[in-house]
């Protein structure tokens, strides 16, 4: 009795290192490239906050924040270009991304948004900035114009879903592609029909990238935030970006170009899905820079 209480228990060990073991396999960072530019670190209200500048320290700011449990790096093309027509950047590492400090209590949608005030605090920006968000990034952008609309200049919103939740064969992939455990051809699949057009191959950068921690904190901070605290992002003007297939937020940015037709300016994207940036990188830079242009 006594041996076979001792293996039963030996067992139970085991069987609980192996599911450990493949937890911590399965929700393990999938890092991202290096971001462009250069490295800082800001002190946020919840712990660090890493991020990276670029462009002439005295240019018009643009501050831009990645898609759900994605990197800064997902910018660098677009950083480029912005950088090169003149602007100052500051791509922002969200929390339990590349050293950015991931605390263990609850966050909100206001966390983050503090989170690039307090970036701005530190780089001294007495300006209004631009704000660019990309999918989940256009909630943190929207929650910034709501909470600081005096440092809002406008808003560049880059697959603006937020209004009602994505459909749940599309919401079911995003959990795949943050999985590193499954067979990469899965993983592939289930990132291509979640935010690829079809026919459109999916980049090495996007095969990794991955953060599920940051992920998980990421939607825990949305489902405490309703949506009428940061949906009309303040009064700030709006750009958005649209893709012709988005899976994860259809039709998004017509309903708020429907809700305030005076400040937003929408453009649409063919052959594009909810990615947007790896998809159509000449597009994207060309709609953006035109429309800075044109609020100078």
């Amino acid at each position: 009795m006594q041996r076979w209480l001792g293996r039963s228990i030996l067992g139970v060990i085991v069987l609980g290192a192996l599911i450990g073991a493949l937890l911590f396999v399965a929700l393990g960072d999938n890092p991202a490239g290096p971001a462009t530019g250069e490295r800082r670190i800001a002190a946020g209200p919840a712990g660090e906050i890493h991020y990276y500048a670029g462009g002439p320290a005295s240019a018009p700011v643009i501050a831009l924040v990645p898609s759900f449990a994605r990197s800064a790096s997902d910018f660098n093309e677009l950083v480029r270009g912005l950088n090169r027509a003149g602007y100052r950047t500051f791509a922002i590492q969200p929390r339990g991304i590349d050293g950015s400090e991931l605390p263990s209590r609850q966050l909100t949608l206001h966390d983050y948004a503090a989170d690039l005030h307090a970036v701005l605090e530190a780089e001294a920006v007495a300006e209004p900035v631009v704000v660019l968000g990309h999918a989940y990034g256009n909630r943190v952008a929207r929650t910034f114009g709501s909470d600081f609309p005096d440092r809002t200049r406008a808003l560049i919103l880059l697959a603006a879903g937020g209004s009602k939740p994505s459909p749940p064969e599309a919401s079911n992939r995003i959990l795949l592609a943050l999985l590193r455990i499954l067979p990469e051809a899965q993983r592939r699949e289930a990132i291509a029909k979640a935010f690829f057009a079809k026919g459109i191959s999916v980049p090495a950068s996007w095969m990794r990238g991955w953060y599920p921690m940051a992920g998980l904190a990421e939607q825990n901070a949305n489902q405490a935030t309703p949506y009428a605290e940061w949906g009309a992002g303040g009064n700030a003007p709006m750009l958005i970006l649209e893709a012709e297939e988005d899976a994860l937020a259809p039709g998004a940015g017509a309903q708020l170009r429907a809700q305030y037709p005076s400040r937003v300016r929408l453009r649409g994207l063919q052959k594009t899905g909810h990615a947007i940036l790896p998809e159509r990188p000449k597009e994207v830079s060309k709609e953006i820079l035109g429309y800075l242009a044109a609020q100078n």
